[in-house]
């Protein structure tokens, strides 16, 4: 189901995290956008995955009405 979708995101983000802290001893994040003055916080497709899964979840629980 879609839900399955969204926690393997999460999952696979959260240890994409950890093997960067692991190997790397943080986590590198290498997307990092500048406009003229502004700042957008940097990320990496670690974090896009639990953010996208997140709202996979969320989709599914208020719109979809499925339990998980």
């Amino acid at each position: 189901t879609i839900g399955f979708v969204g926690y393997n995101m999460i999952a696979g983000g959260a240890i994409g995290n950890v093997i960067d802290r692991i190997v790397h001893g943080k986590v590198i994040d290498f997307i990092d956008v500048h406009y003229e003055a502004y700042h957008w916080p940097a990320f990496n497709i670690a974090d896009s995955c639990i953010t996208v899964g997140f709202v996979i979840l969320m989709m599914n629980i208020l719109f979809l009405n499925k339990k998980l």
